[in-house]
């Protein structure tokens, strides 16, 4: 099977850089995938799950939250605020950052403010849907 490159960065680290076979990620219009010699595009990602098949066969699934991913000449590159491990999240934290999320949503707003609470709102759900998913009881 073909593979291309794949680098996937946070705004505090590399989490994965290497070939892999495909990638899903979440997107605005919902999951899409990625495979070897992909058209060249650029893609809106949204908070959720994203799953990657590393060139062994073996897959990494993450939590991610919104940025974009660029897919040109073989090789993708994706830029998310957030890219953690579901082992690497913590639902009393997840559920107070919903929590807050609502409340500011609320309130009465810019909507520059609106929006950004908007993506709390739903980097929130994204963790607490990996966490029911993974079964993680941190």
């Amino acid at each position: 099977m073909h593979t291309f490159y794949m680098n996937v960065t946070d705004m505090e680290r590399i989490f994965y850089q290497g070939r892999c076979l495909q990638a899903i990620m979440p997107g605005v219009d919902g999951s899409f995938g990625i495979m070897a010699n992909h058209e060249n595009a650029v893609a809106a990602i949204v908070p959720g799950e994203l799953r990657i098949q590393k060139e062994d066969g073996t897959w990494l699934t993450a939590v991610c939250g919104t940025g974009f991913a660029e897919i040109m000449n073989n090789r993708v590159m994706m830029l998310a605020d957030t890219v953690e491990y579901p082992e690497e999240l913590d639902k009393k934290r997840a559920e107070r950052a919903k929590e807050r999320a609502q409340e500011q949503l609320r309130q009465k707003k810019s909507i520059e403010e609106y929006r950004m609470n908007q993506a709390n709102l739903a980097r929130a759900m994204a963790r607490l849907k990996a966490i029911s998913k993974y079964n993680i009881g941190k």
